[in-house]
């Protein structure tokens, strides 16, 4: 009886040894392999930020059809060499680089009388983009001077809309028709869109700024009629401002440059 049980007292701790042995060979091959998986992972190639200047090496792996450089790479643009920042803050013409720049808040406040504000429309022409594919239409906004935000409406199953949707990135211009070099005002603004159905309540909050009362005159409804109507047919764009850039001849011969940028804080 003693040699029987102590041939199982044997027989367990062998059979438990044998068990640790083989758990503690998986840990250490779990370890292995998520190290290797890991080291993989890290010798993935980075796309790094590039000039827009910058071509294609031969050492560029091979490019998907329809992928342009900026899918991987951030662009950036050369400040020194680039003509639109030469004419907000390099030597150009009679200033010198830094001269003729005015404060955020004065550029800001010729913005809002360039576009007028709650109850004032401009036409723009709207720039889309989806697939690296661009798009541009025409549409009527109003500003908000304080929350610094473009309020556009416009109908339902439109191609911008879609655009906007898939990509929220939009530019807008504005401009005065072009006679001579002593008559530009233009107007360009960057920013980020966001869509709101008739029932949200930001929608309300646009049609107190955006002028839409001058439709409902045009097509002789009443104005509660036309934003019951609105409500049904039309998709609110507010387009949050991240940055102006316009030019305006009349500034010539004043302490500041044509060209002024703006950008929000």
């Amino acid at each position: 009886m003693r040699i029987m049980k102590k041939q199982k007292i044997i027989n367990f701790f062998v059979t438990y040894i044998v068990t640790c042995s083989v758990f503690i060979g998986f840990c250490n091959t779990s370890v292995t392999f998520g190290k290797e998986k890991a080291d993989k992972a890290a010798e993935k190639p980075v796309a790094k930020e590039i000039s827009s200047q910058a071509d294609v090496s031969d050492q560029h792996p091979e490019i998907e059809e329809g992928l342009s450089c900026n899918d991987c790479h951030e662009i950036k643009l050369d400040a020194a060499t680039t003509a639109t920042q030469v004419w907000l803050y390099g030597g150009y013409l009679k200033w010198n680089a830094g001269e003729g720049i005015m404060p955020q808040d004065k550029i800001w406040q010729h913005i809002v009388t360039l576009l007028g504000g709650a109850k004032q429309k401009r036409t723009f022409v709207l720039a889309t983009a989806l697939n690296n594919k661009p798009f541009t239409t025409t549409v009527d906004a109003s500003l908000d001077p304080d929350k610094k935000v473009l309020y556009v409406y416009s109908e339902k199953g439109t191609s911008k809309l879609d655009h906007i949707k898939n990509n929220s990135s939009v530019s807008l211009n504005w401009h005065k028709e072009f006679k001579d070099f002593s008559q530009i005002l233009c107007l360009q603004v960057v920013g980020k869109a966001e869509l709101f159905e008739g029932t949200a309540k930001e929608y309300n909050e646009g049609l107190l700024t955006y002028e839409f009362e001058y439709a409902a005159a045009a097509r002789k409804m009443s104005v509660e009629q036309w934003k019951t109507m609105m409500k049904q047919n039309m998709i609110m764009q507010k387009i949050t401002i991240r940055e102006v850039t316009f030019i305006d001849s009349s500034l010539r011969g004043t302490d500041y440059r044509s060209q002024q940028r703006w950008k929000r804080q």
